[in-house]
């Protein structure tokens, strides 16, 4: 808002010259857009008036110098915006600047209404003084305490055309509201094709994805579901080297805590090389296609759960990395003896139970024949595509590419051996249970090595030397 704020200006009179009138005319004129004007007026005797118009014009001279003026320019940038309270704003940017010079009366309720709202009267009590400090003429409400839309009495105020000006500001609001809450909820649109939704998963999979969230449902877990899902989170992590993790290795202590390590904030702040993969499961469209999809379909996270929690008659390869898994100390270990134990009911609502956990993880690795998969030193996890912020995967007319073959990349998964070591170092000590799980044939030979090690620390006397016959001829001969 263009305020000119001009000072000890008196009436004009006789006194006043062309030249000056001139002047303060072209003061006046060269104000940027001149909206709104202040002046102080003041009473006085001619005898008074005499003595204050000597040398007027050097002293309006020196005036203008001090840069007298002050530029305002909130009005202009609101009448440019035109936001729909338009004039429930302007009037309470023009009772402030009145304020500025004057305890000005008040006479339209909405300004009464607006100040009560911005709590000015309470404010002024305690400070003194009063600020906007919450107006930001580039937000979308300028103001978000007053009212937001002008009524028929604001209208009435402020012209025959305001209504359809605010008319037109609702409408555009509405408009940019809608299409705003739209790039939110989609931000590839509702339909983007396969290669993009590849793109973005892989670049910036936190756009793409709705943030991970603890579901009440899964409160009533039961607790040896959430024992292996601990485990499962705790064993997966330790196979890792220590190399590769920017922050601390992942150790839960209860389910909410294991699922959160699989969120992709979490996996982010952990590894410090990490590749995100879309999903194309349950992304078909109403006909039951997915279009622009390359590749076999993914296995949903439901059906992951048989891969992480493989039955005791499964097959499997004792030389993978699946093998320190299955064996000893192992969480698949562990969710077979677990098994052995249930009845067909108990193991039946067990695999549910991590069904129902596996389906609303954020993410998970890129399993298969091995455990950890790797490309370009960086870890790959599959992301849940239940998250993704799409209705379907549309069709599209881009060139699919042959992905480049993958270097050799860095050793970033630890040895059997290693990780079977690791593996017994992090389980409570059990001496009862680590001595039933010892075979005879291990039991023999610690108790070889004791026997040994005893005999090496024994003290052994030196041989007996043979005995030799004592002469007694010559003797005989002395006694002779």
């Amino acid at each position: 808002m263009a305020v000119q704020m001009i000072s000890h200006v008196c009436h004009p009179s006789c006194l006043y010259g062309a030249h000056i009138i001139s002047f303060i005319a072209k003061v006046i004129e060269g104000c940027k857009e001149k909206t709104y004007g202040v002046r102080d007026e003041y009473r006085v005797s001619g005898h008074a008036a005499r003595i204050i118009l000597e040398n007027v014009e050097d002293k309006a001279r020196e005036y203008l110098k001090s840069d007298p003026v002050l530029w305002i320019p909130s009005k202009i940038s609101i009448i440019k915006k035109n936001p729909p309270n338009l004039g429930v704003l302007t009037g309470v940017l023009n009772h402030m600047l009145r304020s500025t010079t004057s305890n000005p009366k008040i006479y339209d309720s909405h300004i009464l209404e607006s100040l009560a709202l911005l709590e000015y009267r309470n404010i002024l009590e305690t400070a003194g003084m009063f600020f906007l400090q919450d107006f930001d003429i580039n937000s979308n409400t300028c103001l978000a305490e007053v009212q937001q839309i002008d009524d028929v009495h604001v209208l009435a105020l402020m012209g025959i055309n305001a209504k359809a000006q605010r008319d037109q500001a609702v409408s555009r609001r509405d408009t940019w509201q809608s299409t705003e809450s739209e790039l939110e909820d989609y931000p590839l649109g509702r339909t983007p094709t396969w290669t993009r939704l590849k793109a973005a998963i892989s670049n910036s999979p936190a756009m793409i994805m709705r943030p991970w969230m603890w579901s009440p449902r899964l409160s009533n877990t039961q607790l040896s579901v959430g024992h292996l899902v601990v485990m499962f989170t705790r064993h997966m992590w330790l196979m890792l080297t220590p190399e590769i993790f920017k922050g601390i290795r992942p150790h839960p202590n209860s389910l909410q805590e294991a699922m959160k390590c699989w969120t992709i904030t979490s996996i982010n702040d952990t590894l410090a090389a990490v590749a995100f993969e879309a999903c194309n499961s349950g992304l078909h469209d109403s006909t039951g296609i997915t279009p622009g999809r390359m590749g076999p379909k993914s296995r949903p996270f439901l059906d992951r759960c048989t891969l992480f929690f493989p039955d005791p008659d499964a097959a499997h390869k004792d030389n993978t990395q699946w093998s320190g898994l299955w064996e000893g100390d192992g969480y698949i270990a562990e969710f077979h003896r677990m098994m052995k134990v249930m009845d067909e009911d108990q193991q039946q609502m067990l695999k549910q139970g991590l069904c129902k956990v596996f389906s609303d993880l954020h993410c998970l690795p890129a399993s298969g024949a091995r455990v950890w998969t790797q490309k370009n030193d960086a870890i790959v996890f599959t992301t849940n595509p239940i998250f993704y912020k799409i209705d379907c995967i549309g069709r599209g007319g881009e060139s699919q590419k042959r992905a480049p073959r993958a270097r050799r990349t860095m050793k970033l998964i630890k040895g059997k051996r290693i990780f079977a070591a690791d593996l017994m170092d992090s389980q409570p000590f059990d001496t009862d249970g680590n001595l039933q799980r010892k075979t005879e044939r291990q039991k023999w030979r610690e108790l070889q090595k004791k026997v040994t090690m005893a005999k090496k620390n024994k003290r052994v006397p030196p041989p007996p030397h043979p005995q030799r016959p004592f002469p007694m001829t010559q003797l005989e001969d002395i006694v002779e």
